[in-house]
């Protein structure tokens, strides 16, 4: 009975891949082929739809391809998922890439590159609105 109803998630998300959030679709059925989360583990298939989501502009697709390949030893395949998703506002990208700098496995001028992104992405973001929001709330923030 759960595993049917686990099989009937993924063929919902793969139904709405097709209308809307399909971005976030590709996510979620990549997230449950990685977790075995309804449907056995299949790395294979879980980076399938990361890279689906990941050439549609999704962020969450290229950190967690940026981890992956960071796991299996890529670091230059890591290190552009990385850089890619800062520019899109990752910060645990970001996060990453100082680790990588840090061990060695990405240059200072990385890191400046990366560092000069995530600014140039929250000065896109910045507002009123948002400022606004970040003194009402302590818990709000958006960098």
């Amino acid at each position: 009975m759960r595993r049917l109803l686990h099989a009937r998630i993924i063929v919902i998300l793969s139904i709405s891949v097709h209308y809307r959030d399909s971005l976030l679709a590709y996510c979620n059925i990549g997230y449950a082929y990685e977790n075995g989360e309804g449907v056995e583990v299949d790395m294979k298939k879980a980076l399938h739809y990361y890279e689906l989501a990941a050439m549609g502009g999704s962020v969450i697709a290229r950190y967690n391809l940026g981890i992956e390949e960071g796991d299996t030893g890529n670091m230059d395949r890591a290190l552009k998922h990385y850089m890619i998703a800062v520019e899109g506002g990752c910060c645990d990208s970001l996060n990453n890439i100082k680790e990588m700098y840090l061990q060695g496995d990405a240059t200072k001028e990385d890191y400046t590159k990366a560092l000069q992104s995530y600014q140039e992405y929250l000065g896109e973001i910045k507002s009123p609105q948002r400022d606004k929001a970040v003194e009402e709330y302590e818990d709000c923030h958006y960098y």
